[in-house]
């Protein structure tokens, strides 16, 4: 009781279940959770954007003044480069193992029962070690993170409101469409990504969840960053009656996409294969490399944003375009080995960008009568490899038009989309968060086993520890 006033102060449950009384209906409890969720997805999400354009800055900054020692100068990148990549390698054994890589394996587990939910110790690993990691150049995208950071905050705001476990569940998997909407500018897009790959069900409860969080969260997004598209693109029109040439870029990127698939898959098992060695040495010894290539071109580091949106500009020759391709193709498996936060969607979109505009370069040398677009065919070659990985094509197409804007390319992408995801059924490639899943949930039935590099479910400390008893 508070002596001054003479009223009692309530303890926080009591308050909690005061201010829930009217919130009996399952869609307003739902609702108001998830534009909790998604208010806090909305900040947090911006925030990690806006901090990892200030780092590409600063590593770009770096770099160019270390060329200002040509002898000894490539140290610097190298050195920083390593030690981002062991710092946040290091924040993740240490306080959540959950963090490890994309960790949208792990969320779809939470969904479907197969594994516990991450506690709120995900989010600052996840933020500020994926700052680490992406922003001193691994080739992993932004969009791991920010979905799994997503899915924690719904968890808070959804035990803070007492929902049940299924509701919990529900909301969970809105805060993580929110992720994904806010790392790409892509309300819809983030929608659709809870229903066709996240979830792969659809219920009028998980609409009403899903619906509230991603446009709250994009509202408090735009609000903070603005509201212009991820990638400027010019609207020349493509001749868009050639259908099959599009099917077999899909085609052809299907083919590639499951040759990503098993490369990534390769460079995990690659890692395990040096378990003796701890996982923080093996990611400061990845990022040594990355750094390394950062000294000689800048461009091809990092999560390859610029490097797309100049692919998109129209400005590369059928070599440059090679080049990028290869050795992104390369460093992107070989970032995620390292254990560190990171996703893969911003690497692929690169990949199928510069395939694309490779594809309509070589069309062109051989045939220039026809006049094709490299522009159109970079747009649909982002949709086509994210659906031949990941095999999510609503997802992949929504996504490409939002962050585009080419409305005018839908049949193209519907067509390449159709082709590459024909080729991956055919080569019976697994999605790659399926693999991702079935690969975490095998290392949690083992948990004696040694620190993987990837999804350890124990830390260095707890295996040597364990090795003792």
């Amino acid at each position: 009781m508070n002596t001054a006033t003479g009223t009692k102060r309530l303890p926080l449950a009591q308050w909690r279940s005061r201010l829930l009384v009217p919130l009996h209906p399952r869609a307003i409890r739902l609702s108001v959770a998830s534009v909790c969720s998604g208010l806090a997805v909305g900040f947090v999400g911006a925030a990690f954007r806006y901090a990892l354009i200030a780092a590409n800055r600063l590593r770009d900054l770096l770099i160019y003044t270390a060329h200002g020692w040509p002898r000894f100068g490539w140290i610097l990148p190298l050195v920083v480069a390593a030690l981002g990549a062991g710092l946040a390698r290091l924040l993740v054994i240490r306080f959540a193992p959950f963090a490890a890589g994309s960790g949208i394996q792990h969320v779809e587990a939470v969904f479907s029962g197969e594994a516990k939910p991450a506690g709120f110790a995900i989010v600052p690993v996840k933020f500020f070690g994926g700052i680490l990691a992406l922003g001193t150049g691994l080739a992993l995208g932004r969009e791991g993170p920010t979905v799994q950071m997503g899915a924690a905050l719904g968890l808070v705001s959804s035990k803070f409101l007492a929902l049940d476990d299924e509701d919990c569940k529900v909301v969970q998997a809105a805060g993580a469409g929110s992720g994904l909407a806010v790392a790409f500018n892509a309300p819809i897009g983030g929608a659709i990504f809870v229903f066709e790959e996240l979830t792969g069900s659809f219920s009028p409860w998980l609409l009403v969840a899903t619906l509230a969080g991603t446009s709250v969260s994009i509202w408090i997004m735009r609000l903070l960053l603005g509201s212009t598209i991820e990638f400027t693109v010019t609207q020349a029109l493509n001749h868009l009656w050639h259908v099959a040439p599009f099917f077999l870029l899909g085609s052809l990127l299907g083919l590639a996409g499951a040759a990503y698939n098993k490369l990534t898959m390769a460079a995990l098992h690659l890692s395990d294969r040096y378990s003796r060695i701890p996982s923080v040495y093996r990611a400061t010894a990845i990022g040594a490399v990355i750094g390394l290539i950062a000294w000689f071109e800048p461009r091809l580091v990092g999560d390859g944003g610029r490097l797309t949106q100049s692919v998109l500009a129209q400005g590369h020759t059928i070599e440059t375009l090679l080049v990028i391709f290869c050795i992104r193709f390369l460093i992107g498996p070989f970032s995620y080995a390292a254990g560190t936060p990171g996703g893969i969607f911003t690497p692929i979109i690169l990949l199928g960008a510069s395939f694309g505009a490779l594809f309509a370069c070589v069309l062109n040398h051989f045939a220039p009568s026809l006049e094709f677009s490299a522009i159109a065919c970079a747009v649909v070659g982002m949709g086509a490899l994210f659906t031949a990985s990941v095999r999510a094509p609503l997802t992949g197409i929504v996504l490409v038009v939002e962050m585009t804007g080419r409305v005018d390319l839908t049949v193209a992408l519907i067509a390449a989309s159709l082709g590459a995801m024909i080729v991956v059924l055919l080569l019976n490639n697994e999605p790659i968060y399926q693999t991702l899943k079935r690969r975490m949930l095998q290392q949690q039935i083992q948990p004696a086993s040694p620190d993987t590099g990837q999804t350890g479910w124990l830390s260095d400390t707890s295996r040597r520890k364990s090795k003792v008893q």
